[in-house]
Parts: C-alpha cells; structure tokens; sequence
C-alpha cells in the first residue's frame, strides 16, 4: 500500500505490535463475551480465544518494545525511561488505591491496564520525537489513551461492585474502547 512505502524497520515493528494489541484485545473480548455472560459457559471457544489472545499480546509486547527501543535512540521528544518510571510509579499507587481505598481485589487486568498505556504512550512519544507524529496527532493519541486507561480504572474498580449483566457489560467497556484507540493509532501512523 501507498501508505506504508516510507515505514521504517522500526515503524513496521511497532504498526505490527499495536495491530496485534488489536487482536489480542479482541479476542479478549470475544472470550468475555462468551465465557463471562450470566448462566452461559465459554467451553472451548472460550479456551481458544483466551489462548489467541495471550500469544498475540506477548508477541505485541515484544514487537512494540523493540520498536520503541529502536526509536528511542533517535527520538528528540520525552525519553521513554520517564513513561516507564511514571507507568510503575502509577501501577504501584493504583495497587494501594484500588485495595486500600476502594476495597477492590488485585486481578491480573490491573496490571494489563498499565503496560497497554505503557507502551501506548511510549510509542506515541519514540513517534513525536522522531517527527514521525506533529503535536496535534501526538496530542490526540495521548488523550484518547488517557481517557481509555481512566475509563478502564472505573470499570475495574466498579466490576465487583456490579452483579449479573451489569458486570458482565462493565468487563466489556474498557476493551471496546482500548479497540477504538488502537484502531485509531494504526491509522494514524498508517497515515503519518
């Protein structure tokens, strides 16, 4: 495609990795919706969503922190050791908040949270300070993982809170919308 012909190694590593965050998240959502909805069990479509999505999300993790690692070195924007620091600082004081506060039981999604907006935020910075982004698109794809990353904390914190189908459509929000912004990241780094 016209669109990919000035991609980089290191452009194509990251397209890819957030593509398939993509379909990690949608499988993720697939195996939700039928492992999770009241009174109905996910059997195997269920397994072999879940196992979809934990290799596409590993290979994701992979190929996005190759490609920001490798954009890094040239990137004239924020180093990404602040994201990192800040993501783990975060993820420590929402541990606390969500227990302490909140009363909420630590699951393995609030963990998930973090590293998606992580690596969200680490390319969107490798891409910004490499010109690859100007200021309004960068600015754009920081709010729209902002508010998906809050959204998400929201859901979280209220899933236990929630019986039957309320639950049941909580676990599903935060995924729709980090679907969303992912889509639009790849168009717009598709575009860029």
């Amino acid at each position: 495609m016209k669109c990919f012909e000035n991609f980089t190694g290191s452009l194509r590593v990251i397209f890819s990795g957030n593509l398939l965050l993509l379909f990690c998240s949608l499988f993720y959502l697939i195996w939700w919706a039928v492992s999770f909805r009241p009174h109905s069990f996910g059997g195997l479509i269920g397994v072999l969503c879940l196992l979809v999505a934990l290799i596409a999300g590993v290979i994701a993790i992979i190929l996005m922190t190759a490609g920001i690692v490798s954009l890094s070195f040239i990137s004239k924007g924020l180093p990404v050791r602040f994201i990192l620091i800040g993501g783990a600082v975060l993820y420590v004081l929402l541990f606390f908040v969500t227990t302490i506060v909140f009363h909420r039981i630590v699951t393995l999604e609030l963990m998930v949270i973090d590293i998606w907006a992580i690596l969200e935020l680490s390319a969107v910075a490798v891409l910004f300070g490499t010109g690859r982004f100007g200021a309004g698109r960068a600015a754009v794809l920081v709010a729209l993982v902002g508010i998906a990353t809050v959204v998400g904390l929201i859901c979280y914190v209220l899933y236990y809170r929630l019986d039957g189908m309320s639950s049941y459509w909580d676990g599903m929000v935060p995924l729709i919308i980090d679907l969303f912004v992912m889509a639009v990241f790849s168009g717009v780094l598709a575009s860029s």
